[in-house]
């Protein structure tokens, strides 16, 4: 079995130069694109009509992460009636662009700028478009020095929650008309140089907010070389502070596992309970809605599939819940509920149903 070194000390967070307070070169270019490594900018929104949007800037493809640079943008928008549509465009590496001191990248005619509190962002593939505007509610947060360390201190994976929540406002274009929206918005920015399903097994993650408070979960096992070890973060925000950012008191029940058409299961009921001393922190997740189900062998050349197929089905489920927080600290006593977005993605899945 090989090992895992995750970083909670001053120390690693030195190693990179960071401090307790995020900083916006940290949401800038990470890697460098010609090497082995992947980086993506990830940014989602829920809209008030009903309508959604993820968008993701890429270095590469996930799967293909050791080859050159292939940057990419994709875009899903779901309409107020559940249609779902999902565009890619991959672009030359003479239409790419990163800067290293903030977050700004460019692929083709689609870009996106912030500095942790405001972002603006740009997409345009065939018949899609999106203007939107994200400005950040709660403050950005980094749990610890915000990466783990896989066999050695030479390979990493990295994750930075730049926007835990905040304001997402602008238009969407679909169906050839051009919609002006406003919601909630979210946005993360993820890094590494070693391979996801490598490392993985497989994950789960969520967010939400609940009237005052923000949480951001996520429970991640890793792969049997490296003994299945769990990987918990946990985020509690009240208004625009954290009050709550160490993920090591967290454990995870899920049951009640649904057969589903593409091969997997997922869970009907998910209980998340984050205990230190006396002070506990419960969510229930209740009624999961499948909004999203794909197999990543689809971003593969069709000749490859059948054959990896073979060894794996690497699979991501993306969910709607009803949620109920119970919240039990010193000095924060409440119950909420509402809806969590979360998502399964299954690597391996040796050690998933």
């Amino acid at each position: 079995m090989k090992n895992i070194v995750l970083t909670p000390t001053p120390e690693w967070m030195a190693l990179d130069g960071l401090t307790d307070t995020v900083a916006p070169w940290e949401d800038g270019l990470r890697t460098n694109v010609d090497s082995p490594s992947f980086e993506w900018w990830y940014f989602d929104a829920h809209f008030d009509d009903g309508s959604t949007a993820v968008i993701v800037f890429y270095t590469k493809p996930m799967l293909v992460w050791k080859g050159p640079a292939k940057p990419q943008v994709s875009m899903t928008i779901t309409r107020p009636n559940g249609e779902k549509t999902i565009k890619f465009f991959t672009s030359s590496i003479a239409q790419f662009s990163a800067a290293k001191e903030i977050c700004d990248v460019r692929v083709g005619n689609s870009w996106v700028q912030g500095d942790l509190h405001r972002y603006q962002l740009h997409v345009e593939i065939d018949d899609l478009a999106a203007d939107l505007t994200f400005t950040s509610t709660v403050n950005p947060w980094r749990p610890d020095a915000g990466k783990a360390y896989f066999r050695d201190l030479e390979h990493y994976f990295a994750w930075l929650p730049s926007v835990p929540y905040g304001l997402a406002e602008g238009t969407l274009t679909y169906d050839d008309q051009v919609h002006q929206v406003k919601g909630g918005g979210y946005h993360d920015h993820n890094w590494g140089n070693i391979g996801l399903n490598e490392i993985t097994d497989h994950w789960y993650w969520g967010r939400a907010h609940l009237g005052d408070y923000t949480l951001i979960f996520a429970e991640i096992i890793a792969s049997k070389k490296f003994g299945y070890k769990p990987q918990p973060v946990f985020m509690l925000a009240k208004g625009s502070e954290v009050i709550i950012g160490d993920g090591v008191p967290l454990s995870m029940d899920a049951r009640d596992f649904v057969p589903h058409s593409g091969g997997r299961k997922y869970p009907n009921e998910v209980d998340i309970h984050w205990q230190k001393d006396e002070e506990t922190v419960h969510l229930a997740l209740r009624n999961p809605q499948v909004i999203e189900a794909i197999s990543l062998l689809l971003i593969l050349p069709a000749w490859q599939r059948p054959l990896l197929r073979l060894f794996s089905n690497p699979y991501y489920f993306r969910f709607n819940a009803d949620l109920e927080m119970s919240v039990n600290l010193k000095n924060n006593k409440t119950v909420e509920q509402g809806t969590t977005l979360f998502e399964i993605m299954i690597l391996q899945g040796k050690n998933h149903p």
